[in-house]
């Protein structure tokens, strides 16, 4: 539980700074500017910095949209994910979200990156 709310809050931070192509919700050039805090965590790449911190290079758009508000609005609770997103308005989370969405990825399954996980 602990492993999942750290990767889903590097995944919140990631999201705050965006890159790329325009997107039905959110720019992703947009993104990318936006996206320079979080790459302490999750890499320039967008695929974590280490396993404990969440890859969103790849990640379903509106998983990554859906995370970051969770975070702002305190459904989720991370110390770190929490200060990030709170600042960020519906267009910076939508930005975040297409520019990490459109990176390529390295995400395949969950086998060993979940507690009980095979």
């Amino acid at each position: 539980m602990q492993q999942r709310t750290i990767i889903v809050s590097l995944l919140a931070a990631a999201l705050v700074i965006g890159f790329g192509t325009a997107s039905a919700k959110g720019n992703a050039a947009a993104g990318k500017t936006k996206a320079a805090a979080c790459e302490a965590c999750h890499g320039t790449d967008g695929n974590g910095i280490a396993p404990n911190y969440p890859a969103l290079a790849g990640q379903y758009q509106d998983y990554i949209a859906q995370v970051l508000h969770e975070y702002k609005d305190g459904q989720r609770t991370n110390a770190i994910m929490n200060g990030m997103a709170s600042p960020l308005s519906d267009q910076d989370i939508d930005d975040l979200a297409a520019y990490f969405s459109s990176m390529p990825g390295k995400l395949s399954d969950l086998h060993g990156k979940v507690n009980g996980g095979d």
